[in-house]
């Protein structure tokens, strides 16, 4: 038998080593094949939805120009192949995205030959140039290697295949008729990753305003970096170009000096005048911010006035963007002429948040008279001196100022009949000798002036007007003459200044100077009348009214004090608020000794508490307090029941009311705000009665406090707009807070923790601090200077009450 040499099964083995081997080379191929080629068209697709989102990108960037906000765009740098049950892929794919010549000060892009009109053309005058750069993308794919680059610079993405070949993804919007919008990029980003990226545009200088620009000798030409070559640029302009209709009369390239990636692109413009927008965007870290550049006028030049009449003058301060920015000192200087409000010839002032500053000038004498403004660091322009108008930091307004079209120079005859004032104050009640020509109204001591102007005609009609609205005004525009030729007017001060008062009919008219001193409107007003207010030591509650004169004993039976005010009612009459512990009610007792009833509705403090007078919210002249349970702010005042006070805040589940400081404007944002001490020893303030308390932490200190806490009204002691607030801290120093909690010692010990009070103790027009040490009344003159501390009397004052 041959079992042994058998071999009929071979034939199955074979086939089956067979079909693995096709399997094994079908595989092979696959996979250096047919994966590849599907890998390349994902890397391909990718990189068309990469383009599509830095097309996003792009439209971002160009929309920035009028935008406040930060814009965010998200790309996808990279990519994930799809899982592959048997067959391999590469590894993952990360893209770079990088920004380039964007802080290089050599990648500049240029306006030359351009010019514009007024005190714009200081700035805008031949060449400006911008630092500004391309945002480029770089692929890392695995298959597909003619992927290009792609790259963002002047509004226009591109392609950037190599070997100078170029393709524009999209359109340009630099220029669109006579309308030219430059964005320039600052900033570095690079990135490189597989996932999706977040880019943040940043609003760097985009609330711009347009200027009209012209050309000079030769036209405007645009010089931008750029990677991209000329006939492309050529393509992208095509409908703009002169041939096309358009204003672009020509497109070069050139070499950029000193700078290898970048060519220089030059873009001709017909000559015209054209509508620029720019604007900076930050891009990534490094960001540079704009500062101020130059100064322009808005407002008021070449305007023609009368002498005596005002001009509103309004200038702004934008930077190199040509956007507004605030918070720039502008300085100015008055020919012939005052600024109203200090009347001064001098003015220093702030730009407000949109980059502008405003003033009034008053004409003095006829002629074109000339306002110079200034930005420029430490200079002062001089209101006789010369003035480099013509430079950007520096702005000349001319005025004209010419005499009245009538003569109002009084009554000497020579009119068809007389007409003059007759004088204000014959009986001498105010301190500076008034007259038919002339008269000081000092506001401490009257807060209007009553005129008379005479003529020798009956029944004949009048005209009154004055020069400066801003420094007072009248209570009628016309009248008629009575049986004596007479007719009377009402003079009404608006601030500190000098103006003229006219009154002329058909026959003649006549003019009086009227100079207003110590005005202070609304709540500062309190103190200056030169008074202060405090409790007789050992005199059973007795109210005490002193000047630097004299004191006088009032009576009463006062717990608590408030300051000595005018505003309450009509009658002028100055009056004190108190509050009687025993009665549980708050008291008026006037200079004359008088007491009335103001309220009894509300439970009182009996001690460390104080009372305020102020008008605050749109409400009238009222009192201030808080209630016994210290936790809510009520006020009274003289047109309420007696015992139905308003509830201004109720704090109960906050921090609660100790006592209630005084109406001011403490941040200096030109809103007065309601001062208080809440029960955790903090200063606290209230933006209006709807508001919420806003705590004052003051830096390194506390309020001090004994039988009454250290704590006064607050006031502006150096007339710069913002009020601070007297304070006695813990170590018995005097100091003024201000509202972000700054302390300025000013009297270092030895003064007692009790109330406070600004009074302009000494006369002088200015607040003064009056406060006790011990039961000695002192006061420390020019507490924001020399600070000189004088003694007012001794052993008199209690200091459970303090002095208001």
């Amino acid at each position: 038998m041959r079992f042994l040499r058998d071999d009929r099964g071979q034939a199955i083995q074979i086939g089956a080593v067979l079909i693995f081997g096709l399997i094994v080379v079908f595989l092979a191929l696959y996979q250096g094949f047919v994966v590849p080629n599907q890998n390349e068209e994902i890397e391909f697709n990718h990189n068309q939805q990469l383009q599509s989102e830095l097309t996003d990108m792009r439209s971002a960037i160009i929309s920035m120009p009028g935008e406040t906000t930060t814009r965010s765009v998200s790309v996808g740098l990279g990519l994930r192949y799809p899982s592959r049950a048997v067959f391999v892929n590469p590894g993952p794919v990360s893209g770079t995205l990088r920004t380039s010549g964007t802080t290089d000060e050599a990648v500049n892009l240029t306006i030359e030959n351009a010019t514009a009109s007024g005190e714009i053309g200081d700035f805008w005058n031949d060449t400006a140039a911008y630092n500004t750069g391309a945002i480029e993308y770089r692929p890392g794919y695995n298959i597909f290697a003619s992927a290009p680059r792609t790259a963002y610079e002047h509004s226009v993405l591109y392609n950037d295949f190599g070997e100078n070949t170029t393709l524009p993804i999209t359109d340009q919007s630099i220029v669109d008729g006579n309308r030219i919008t430059l964005v320039t990029l600052n900033g570095t980003f690079s990135q490189s990753r597989i996932g999706d990226t977040a880019l943040d545009f940043e609003p760097v200088s985009t609330e711009t305003r347009r200027v009209e620009i012209f050309n000079q000798s030769s036209p405007i030409t645009l010089k931008l970096p750029t990677r991209m070559n000329e006939s492309e640029w050529e393509a992208v302009f095509d409908e703009e170009m002169n041939a096309s209709g358009g204003n672009v009369k020509n497109i070069s390239e050139t070499a950029l000096p000193g700078v290898e990636d970048f060519s220089l692109l030059e873009v001709t413009l017909k000559p015209g005048t054209y509508s620029l927008r720019m604007a900076k965007v930050g891009f990534g870290t490094n960001v540079e911010q704009t500062r101020e550049a130059y100064l322009t006028d808005i407002e008021g030049d070449g305007a023609e006035i009368q002498t005596g009449e005002t001009q509103t003058l309004t200038l702004e301060v934008r930077d190199e963007f040509n956007k507004p920015i605030g918070g720039v000192t502008v300085n100015g200087s008055a020919e012939n002429g005052n600024f109203t409000g200090p009347d001064s010839k001098t003015v220093t002032k702030q730009t407000d948040s949109e980059g502008q500053v405003t003033v009034e000038y008053e004409a003095r004498n006829t002629g074109n008279n000339a306002i110079n403004f200034t930005i420029e660091a430490g200079y002062q322009p001089s209101p006789d001196g010369s003035h480099a108008a013509g430079t950007k930091e520096n702005v000349t307004m001319t005025v004209q100022v010419n005499d009245p079209p009538e003569s109002v120079g009084g009554g000497n005859g020579t009119s068809a009949f007389d007409v003059e004032w007759l004088d204000p104050d014959p009986n001498d009640n105010f301190e500076t000798e008034c007259d038919n020509k002339s008269c000081t109204l000092n506001y401490t001591e009257a807060q209007q002036l009553d005129l008379t102007l005479n003529t020798t005609a009956q029944n004949a009609p009048v005209d009154f007007a004055v020069s400066n609205s801003s420094v007072g005004t009248l209570n009628r525009s016309n009248g008629t003459t009575d049986s004596n030729g007479e007719v009377p007017v009402t003079f009404q001060p608006q601030a500190n200044g000098t103006v003229d008062v006219y009154g002329w009919t058909g026959g003649g008219g006549d003019s009086i100077e009227i100079t207003v001193k110590n005005y202070q409107q609304g709540n500062q007003q309190l103190g200056l009348a030169g008074k202060a207010v405090f409790v007789k030591k050992g005199g059973s509650g007795k109210v005490q009214l002193a000047n630097s004169s004299t004191t006088t004993e009032l009576g009463g039976n006062a717990d608590i004090i408030g300051p000595f005010t005018t505003g309450l009612d009509s009658d002028n009459l100055g009056k004190i608020p108190y509050i009687n512990g025993d009665n549980d009610e708050i008291r008026l007792i006037n200079e004359g000794g008088n007491d009335e009833l103001l309220m009894d509705g509300v439970g009182l403090p009996t001690q460390k508490s104080l009372l305020a007078v102020g008008d605050w919210d749109g409400n009238p002249t009222s009192v201030y307090f808080a209630d016994s349970n210290r936790e809510s702010i009520y006020r009274q005042d003289k047109g309420r029941a007696t015992d139905n006070p308003e509830l201004v805040l109720d704090d109960s589940n906050g921090d609660g009311v100790r006592a209630v400081l005084g109406v001011a404007d403490i941040t200096g944002d030109g809103d007065e705000e309601l001062v208080f001490e809440n029960d955790n020893d903090k200063l606290s303030y209230l933006k209006s009665e709807n508001g919420s308390p806003t705590e004052i932490t003051i830096t390194g200190r506390d309020i001090g406090e004994n039988n009454a806490p250290g704590i006064g009204r607050p006031a502006d002691f150096n007339n710069d707009g913002e009020a601070r607030i007297p304070v006695v801290d813990g170590n018995n120093n005097l100091v003024l807070v201000a509202s972000d909690g700054t302390a300025t010692e000013i009297v270092s010990g030895d003064v007692t923790k009790a109330p406070i009070a600004p009074v302009d103790w000494d006369d002088d027009g200015d607040l003064e601090i009056v406060y006790l040490d011990g039961n000695d009344l002192k006061y420390v003159d020019n507490p924001l200077g020399s600070a000189q501390v004088s003694t007012i009397s001794t052993n008199t004052a209690s200091d459970s009450a303090g002095v208001t």
